[in-house]
């Protein structure tokens, strides 16, 4: 296919040089013998042991951290107390940013517990007057002998009648 035997699109001597060169390479280095296959070694016993997460045991009394080295004993003992201080000095504050967090938390649900009770009770409140303002209304529309009044016919029939101060067939 890249001889150059295509009459129509010749391939230029350049090219050609290039890709007989590059041909005679390959095939010098096919003629080379490679390396039979091997099989893969299994995993070691210590590849497949298990990490242990137990703390190492140390001596305490022969404390030595990399930031007490090329220190005297005093200084390094000095640091380390200063160290376990702001250790400890964290741990509480973050004891009492916990606390607080709890009591705020308590304190928001008292205060929601109240507040639900008072609404409950001003909830209750509403209902029983709104049930009596239907029971009065219930009882003008009747027209009982309990309660008299209310309404637009009551208007309507006193326009027409004189009594009311509108004109007689005027709006009200």
């Amino acid at each position: 296919c890249f001889d150059g035997s295509n009459k129509d699109f010749p391939l230029p001597i350049s090219v050609k040089r290039l890709l007989s060169d590059t041909a005679r390479r390959a095939s010098s280095s096919l003629t080379k013998r490679r390396r039979p296959l091997q099989r893969r070694k299994g995993a070691t016993a210590k590849d497949l042991a298990i990490k242990t997460l137990a703390p190492r045991m140390e001596d305490p009394t022969r404390y030595s951290m990399s930031k007490d080295k090329g220190k005297t004993q005093l200084q390094a003992e000095h640091d380390r107390q200063r160290r376990e201080y702001k250790r400890e000095h964290k741990a509480a504050m973050r004891e009492l940013r916990l606390d607080s967090a709890f009591i705020e938390n308590e304190r928001r649900n008292a205060k929601n517990k109240a507040d639900s009770k008072a609404r409950e009770i001003r909830n209750k409140n509403f209902a029983w007057l709104e049930q009596e303002q239907a029971t009065m209304n219930q009882q003008v529309r009747l027209g009982g002998g309990l309660l008299k009044g209310g309404g637009v016919g009551v208007a309507k029939a006193k326009a027409k009648s004189g009594k009311l101060g509108i004109k007689k067939g005027g709006k009200f």
